[in-house]
C-alpha cells in the first residue's frame, strides 16, 4: 500500500469517528417508453415526504458486478423516514450472520437468532431531520417537474445516499461535480405510480461514470426504487434498492423498534466512540475541553449541528449545509504527520494534503492537533479558503 493511500484511509477513519459508469443495459431497461409531455408537480415535495409517519413493505437490495448479480437481500421492513427507527427481518436469513435488525433511533440491535445473540451498536445522529426531504425537493424541481418558483438556479444537486449504514457499501456523490437531473418517464413500482429521474454528472472528471436513477412515488415522494451505478478500477458495479408491498402511515406496535431479548439472550456491546450533538457552536464550545474552530464559510452555508466525540480519538466537528451541498470542519487530538514532501497546499504555514474521493478533504496538522475540512458539492478552492480561515491556537 502506498504512503498516500495510507494517509487517505487514516484521515477518513478519523473524520468518520468525529462526524458521525458505463452501465449495463439491463439496469436502465425497466419501464415504458419515454413520453413527450412532462407531468406537473404542484405539491410541496418536502412536506409530503415528511408527512410519512411510518411504512411497511418489502425491501430488496441487489448488487451487480459487470452486469452479474453478486448478492441479493430481501427483507420485510418497518421504517420511519428521516430517522434511524427501523425493523428489518431478512427473508433469506441463511445467507446472513444477522437475521434481524432493530433500531429505536439511538441503538441498533443486530440479532443472530440461531445463536440467540444480539450485538448492540450505539448510534449517533444530529438533532435535526434528515436532509433527504429537502434534497428530493431540489431533485424534482431540477428535473423541471415544478413551476419556475420552485426550480433551483443551477444543477449543483447531489444524488441521494446509496445505502443506509450497516446494509452495505457504495460510493457517495463526488464533491467536485455538478449534476444534471432529467425527468425520464412515469412508471409503476409495486403497483404505485412513480416519476423516474436520471441524475448524472455534467462532467466525467474521475472516470467513475457515476449515475443514479430514482423512481419517486408520485403521491408521497418516497424513492420506491433507487439504482446507483459506477466504475471502480475498471469494474462496473451497481446497487439497486426497491420497495414493494408498501403501506404508508401504518399503526406501528409499541414494541416494533425494541429488540427481541429474553433472559437467555447474549448481548454484546462493542466499544464505540461517544458523540454528543449540539445545535450551535456556542453550545459545543461551552462543553468542550478542546478549543472549537471558528471558520469563515460561504454566506449561503448555515450550521446544521456541532459535535463532540470522546473515545480513542477526541475531537470536535462543525457541519454546514446549503442547497444540497455540505461542508464540515473537524479538529481532533490525533496528528496526521504530514511531511513537507507530501504537501499539496499550505494552510497558514503548515503543509496540507488534498484527497479526492467520495468527498474532497483537506487535512493538516497544527500544534498537536489534526484538522480536516471536507466538502460535498464544494470546490477545492473554497475548501482551501475555509481551511485558511481556521485559527490554530498556541
Amino acid at each position: 500500500m502506498s504512503r498516500s493511500r495510507f494517509r487517505f484511509n487514516r484521515r477518513t477513519l478519523v473524520v468518520l469517528l468525529l462526524l458521525g459508469i458505463v452501465l449495463p443495459a439491463i439496469l436502465w431497461a425497466a419501464g415504458g417508453t419515454i413520453g413527450d409531455a412532462s407531468p406537473s408537480v404542484n405539491a410541496n415535495v418536502t412536506e409530503r415526504y415528511r408527512s410519512i409517519d411510518a411504512f411497511t413493505g418489502t425491501q430488496s437490495v441487489t448488487m451487480r458486478t459487470n452486469g452479474t448479480v453478486t448478492s441479493r437481500n430481501v427483507a420485510t421492513v418497518t421504517l420511519v423516514p428521516g430517522t434511524n427507527r427501523k425493523r428489518i427481518r431478512f427473508q433469506n436469513a441463511s445467507d446472513r450472520r444477522y437475521e434481524l435488525q432493530v433500531s429505536n433511533g439511538s441503538t441498533l440491535w443486530l440479532h443472530d437468532i440461531d445463536q440467540n445473540a444480539v450485538t448492540a451498536v450505539e448510534l449517533t445522529g444530529p438533532p435535526t431531520d434528515s436532509q433527504t426531504a429537502t434534497r428530493l425537493q431540489l431533485l424534482v424541481s431540477a428535473a423541471g417537474l415544478t413551476d419556475d418558483a420552485g426550480r433551483p438556479k443551477s444543477v449543483g444537486i447531489s444524488p441521494l445516499p446509496v445505502l443506509s449504514r450497516h446494509t452495505g457499501t457504495a460510493p457517495q456523490m463526488d464533491a467536485n461535480r455538478s449534476y444534471a437531473v432529467e425527468f425520464v418517464e412515469t412508471d409503476t413500482v409495486g403497483g404505485r405510480d412513480a416519476y423516474v429521474l436520471d441524475i448524472t454528472p455534467t462532467t466525467n472528471q474521475s472516470g467513475a461514470h457515476y449515475r443514479q436513477r430514482l423512481w419517486v412515488d408520485s403521491e408521497r415522494f418516497y424513492p420506491l426504487r433507487k439504482q446507483t451505478a459506477w466504475t471502480a478500477d475498471g469494474t462496473q458495479r451497481s446497487v439497486t434498492t426497491t420497495y414493494t408491498n408498501m403501506t404508508f402511515d401504518v399503526q406501528v406496535p409499541a414494541d416494533a423498534f425494541r429488540p427481541d431479548i429474553d433472559a437467555d439472550t447474549k448481548v454484546r456491546r462493542p466499544d464505540t466512540p461517544r458523540t454528543e450533538w449540539y445545535r450551535s457552536r456556542a453550545d459545543l464550545e461551552a462543553r468542550s475541553s478542546i478549543s472549537v474552530p471558528k471558520p469563515t464559510v460561504p454566506p449561503a452555508f448555515e450550521l446544521v449541528y456541532a459535535t463532540r466525540t470522546n473515545g480513542r480519538i477526541n475531537g470536535v466537528g462543525l457541519r454546514y449545509a446549503a442547497d444540497g451541498r455540505e461542508l464540515t470542519v473537524a479538529k481532533f487530538n490525533y496528528t496526521l504527520d504530514i511531511d513537507s514532501d507530501e504537501r499539496d497546499v499550505t494552510i497558514n504555514g503548515h503543509p496540507a494534503t488534498i484527497d479526492h474521493g467520495p468527498t474532497t478533504s483537506l487535512s493538516w496538522d497544527c500544534n498537536g492537533y489534526g484538522y480536516t475540512v471536507r466538502g460535498t458539492g464544494v470546490k477545492i478552492e473554497r475548501l482551501i479558503e475555509v481551511g485558511r480561515s481556521v485559527v490554530c491556537p498556541a
